[in-house]
């Protein structure tokens, strides 16, 4: 018999279930508060039945609030629709920030086999430190000069110390291979063509190194026959040696090395590319592989950049050299073992210390290793499946390959007895051994920066049985070949497509949980209540009465409608608006009224007792203070922000000293300049933070993505995106705005640079505010350049009157510069209006700049000049290895000090510390409140910098600069940092102090307020 379902006779109901126990509990409550009046505890008793009645309804009060969370959270769709609330890869995953992460990222890349970023050099200093990647160009410390320089001697000729710089990543790549094209790791081209009834095989090699070379440019321009000439094809020593000329610009040419495959196939080879059109063909082969990597190349730019650390940067992107290595060891197998499937295990599982493979994981499969969900979503977000940290870490770029370790190996094939005379030697590309990794018998040194490979056929590994050598056959070696390939096989197609990389948030059974049935229905017929209506023969007292019991049960019928309600909302309460703007409701508190029975949809019994204004009462409040009957707007402002309290402490986060700061600054004289302390801000603040935060959380360590591209999907080349105007910001950056309470950081203008005009627009939202200069004929730059430094000052606003309206006008002194294109009926209308836009237009231009130091290195020690470097202090006092390097792990923060809150110390003080405490704490900031000349200076400089930075940096890795785009460049750079220098933080004025002042207005500190002027 099945007994799956069944309800058990001994079962324990929770205390709000259970009607005896309730019903227990309120006799307790009579006998202590009522005894003096209550007579009889009867169940025939009316205050008994009344609290019979009760405790049933409490019961399914209780059993509602059991209904398990899912059911509580779903709504009427069937679905939890709730924006607190996030899914395991949303809330998990973050941002590349250890060296797995970004191998990770990398390696989900279509067509990146494997990845590595090195952070430094694996050799160390005189301190065992390990030592910080070459940078592009070579910096110098000049001490008599007191500068850096990039000439390695100064004025006395005396040889310079280099200026290591940190924080720069090299990135190596290994592609996977190209069914047509093959390997894409190498220059070298396979090819084959049909000759005299066989296939004649050849390898061919242009005459350049790598693909960033300017002749591979000429790819493209020279795969036509009519776009070629063949200058010579000729043979020396077995290798066919092929000159092509560009027709219309013989001075181009390409230059090939061909290997045949078969010496005697020399003269074919020759004949073969005498032939225009064959040339084109591999002409056309190189273009395309070329192409291709060009496309994968260009996705990784866009994915690095988008995921870089703050203050850190790249170097130019590598294939890795793969380095060939050979084994040479006499193996004993076990009596009567197969010797093919032996071999073959043995290749294989020296293949797999050498070159670790890495496999893409399903969700499944890690759910059924036991993988928990905080460590299969560690790390960046992938879209081909999972990968294991482990395989990663083990598949890192080796500067040393032990013998024991393939000996462990090999020990553990069961057909394998012993393991002696190993050696291993290392091979360069074109087959000969490296002098310094040749016949190394334990250890095998490599530079820790080349891939080790396997290779078989430079390997010579001998059978033995009973001491007895023997050699496989020729099948026998191609079958153990064949095993092999078949074997890697299985991970060159391992990036997993269209599999599900995310829980799915399991949604509950939506109940109408607010649903009430009036309590009066479960009295006796004999009170009349309820479905059972009292007899219009009845006398008045009797109907009197039965009204009275009515108005009596109103009171409980309300508390228990509204926890129903409440229950039901709980929904709400727990979410945010996606328009976060605005509360989900303006109330913690969920009153209903009783107006129709949810069971018959007829009026509510005790409707006839309701007053026309009960309604209002109930769910609007009795004054303008309240929200409902049950809540003042300061309970509420108590409640909502306790609650979302609550749903920033899941995540760890806390909003205490913001507030505690932002109440000082309110309490101050003038703290706040134009703002106010707004309670609907601050929960408007917490909710965008909390909506936001799967991204300000996981990209909080990142700096700008200063390319702002994405691939093209049809032409899969690079599409650049306008910075201005965007909100194309670093994570790190928005993290701290919105920490701030700064909800708008669009990178934009935050002093107007427009040419003169005669009059401009403040495009805030909703509101936009237009100002038109006074008489722009007369003085229009000098109007304009000074309306735009002062217009957000309320104090230089007058109000005037002109025939029965009121205007707002900009005054210098006593004369008028500018109007708001606004008119008011009254001075008091005007004021007030003033006051709003000051505050608004004040948010509006809440803003910052920064940027990271390591992004102004220069990249070249012939186009760059010292002047293009970043200023030092090299003076005795100020000489230690932290000043003297100016672009590592160092940034500086650009704020606007003469608006709203810039301009308070106690603000100041607060966001200086945000800036340094969400900043990695190897970084090294400098803040600057400007004054507006300042800020326009930096403005300017900084917009042409960035636009021009990123098709710098793109035309430097592929090495296709010119002179002119050099020189556009490093001008960018230069003026750059020559509005760095004229930086300068603004202070607030102070007073001294004085008997007849409070030493609390504004005092005198030293660092952080300015004497002003006489």
């Amino acid at each position: 018999m099945l007994t799956e379902y069944y309800i058990d006779r001994n079962r324990k109901l929770l205390p709000s279930q259970d009607f005896q126990f309730l019903l227990n509990e309120g006799f307790k409550y009579i006998e202590r508060y009522g005894s003096k009046f209550w007579t009889d505890y009867n169940a025939h008793d009316p205050g008994i039945t009344m609290l019979d009645v009760l405790c049933y309804a409490i019961t399914e009060l209780g059993y509602r609030a059991d209904f398990d969370i899912k059911d509580v959270l779903t709504n009427k769709k069937g679905k939890i629709e709730n924006h607190t609330f996030f899914s395991a890869a949303t809330i998990f995953t973050n941002a590349p920030l250890t060296l797995t992460d970004y191998r990770k990222l990398l390696i989900d890349i279509e067509g990146v086999s494997n990845a590595w970023l090195l952070p430094t050099k694996t050799s160390t200093d005189a301190d065992g430190y390990l030592l910080p990647n070459d940078s592009e160009a070579t910096i110098y410390i000049n001490k008599i000069e007191d500068k850096l320089s990039l000439k390695n001697v100064d004025k006395n000729n005396k040889v310079l110390q280099k200026l290591p710089l940190r924080g720069l990543n090299k990135v190596k790549i290994e592609l996977e291979e190209n069914p047509i094209l093959g390997d894409l790791n190498t220059l070298l081209l396979e090819f084959a063509f049909w000759e005299k009834n066989r296939w004649v095989n050849l390898k061919i090699v242009p005459q350049f190194t790598n693909w960033n070379h300017p002749d591979a440019q000429l790819f493209k321009k020279m795969n036509k026959p009519s776009k070629i000439t063949i200058d010579s094809v000729k043979k020396v020593q077995g290798i066919v040696y092929l000159i092509v000329n560009r027709y219309s610009k013989p001075t181009d040419s390409l230059h090939f090395r061909i290997f045949p495959g078969d010496i005697a196939e020399v003269d074919l080879i020759v004949h073969h590319f005498s032939k225009e059109k064959n040339v084109c063909e591999v002409i056309s082969l190189f273009k395309q592989k070329k192409d291709k990597i060009q496309e994968v190349f260009s996705t990784i730019a866009v994915k690095l950049h988008q995921n870089r650390n703050f203050t850190e940067d790249y170097l130019c992107t590598e294939i890795v050299e793969k380095v060939a290595i050979g084994i040479c060891a006499d193996i004993e197998l076990q009596a009567g073992a197969d010797a093919v499937e032996a071999m073959t295990q043995i290749q294989i599982a020296i293949d797999n210390i050498i070159n670790p493979k890495i496999v893409f994981y399903t969700l499944a499969q890690l759910v059924n290793e036991g993988y928990h969900s905080e460590d299969i979503f560690l790390g960046p977000k992938l879209t081909h499946g999972f990968l294991k940290d482990i395989e990663i870490e083990k598949a890192q770029l080796a500067s040393e390959i032990h013998a024991s370790d393939i000996i462990a190996v090999l020990m553990e094939i069961s057909a394998v007895k012993s393991v002696r005379n190993l050696m291993m030697t290392a091979y360069t590309e074109l087959g000969a051994p490296y002098t310094n990794a040749k016949n190394e018998k334990w250890v095998l040194k490599l530079s820790g920066e080349v891939k080790p490979v396997f290779d078989a056929q430079k390997s010579k590994l001998l059978l033995f049985q009973k001491n007895i050598p023997f050699l496989l056959s020729e099948t026998q070696l191609m079958l153990v070949e064949q095993k092999v390939i078949l074997y890697k096989s299985q991970f060159n197609q391992q990036k997993l497509q269209n599999t599900k990389n995310d829980f799915e948030i399991e949604n509950g059974t939506y109940f109408d949980l607010n649903q009430y049935y009036s309590i009066q229905d479960e009295f006796p017929r004999n009170y009349g209540l309820g479905k059972n209506y009292i007899s219009e023969k009845d006398t008045p007292l009797r109907k009197a009465q039965a009204k009275q019991l009515k108005g009596y049960l109103y009171f409980y019928e309300q508390i228990l409608a509204d926890f129903f309600s409440q229950l039901y909302n709980a929904k709400e309460l727990f979410n945010i608006n996606i328009d976060t703007d605005k509360v989900v409701e303006n109330k913690t508190y969920f009153p209903v009224y009783l107006e129709k029975d949810d069971e018959t949809g007829n009026d509510f019994y005790s409707k006839e007792l309701y007053t026309d204004t009960l309604k209002k009462a109930l769910l609007e409040g009795e004054s303008d203070d309240d929200f409902s009957l049950y809540e003042s707007k300061s309970l509420f402002y108590d409640r909502k922000n306790r609650v979302l309290d609550h749903l920033l402490a899941r995540f760890s986060e806390s909003f205490n000293d913001y507030v505690f700061m932002m109440y000082q600054l309110s309490q101050k004289t003038g703290g706040m300049g134009s703002l106010s302390f707004d309670y609907e801000d601050l929960i408007a603040d917490k909710q965008k933070f909390i909506y936001k935060y799967p991204e300000i959380s996981s990209n909080r360590g990142l700096g700008i993505d200063y390319l702002n591209a994405t691939i093209n999907e049809t032409t899969k080349a690079l599409e650049f995106h306008p910075f201005w105007n965007s909100d194309h910001r670093a994570g790190y950056e928005k993290r701290v705005a919105k920490l701030l309470g700064i909800n708008e950081i669009p990178l934009r203008n935050i002093v107007a640079e427009d040419s003169p005009q005669t009059q401009w627009t403040v495009e805030t939202k909703p509101t936009h505010f237009v100002f038109k200069i006074i008489t722009p004929a007369t003085n229009l730059q000098d109007k304009w350049d000074w309306a735009q430094l002062h217009f957000l000052d309320q104090n230089l606003y007058k109000i005037d009157n002109l025939g029965a309206n009121f205007y707002l006008y900009l005054v210098n002194g006593t004369k008028k510069i500018a109007k708001l294109d606004m008119k008011f009926m009254s001075e008091s209308e005007a004021y007030d209006y003033l006051v709003h836009m000051i505050k608004t237009m004040n948010i509006y231009y809440e803003n910052f700049y920064c940027l990271e130091h390591i992004l102004l290195r220069p990249f070249n020690n012939n186009t760059f000049l010292d002047d293009d470097l970043l200023t030092v202090c090299l003076n005795d006092d100020c000489d230690d290895e932290a000043n003297n390097d100016p672009y590592s792990f160092k940034a500086t923060i650009v704020l606007p000090g003469y608006i709203s809150r810039f301009k308070n110390i106690i603000f100041r003080k607060y966001a200086e510390k945000t800036f340094r405490q969400e900043a990695p704490a190897h970084t090294l900031l400098k803040i600057c409140w400007v004054n507006a000349d300042d800020m326009l200076g930096f403005q300017k400089a900084y917009k042409q910098w960035i636009k021009n930075y990123r098709y710098y940096r793109i035309n430097y890795s592929q090495n296709k600069l010119t002179k002119v785009k050099e020189a556009k460049y490093r001008k960018a750079v230069h003026e750059l940092i020559l509005a760095l220098k004229e930086l300068n933080t603004l202070y607030p004025e102070g007073n001294l102090y004085d008997c007849q002042l409070s030493d609390s207005i504004n005092p005198i500190i030293l660092g952080n307020t300015s004497l002003g002027t006489l």
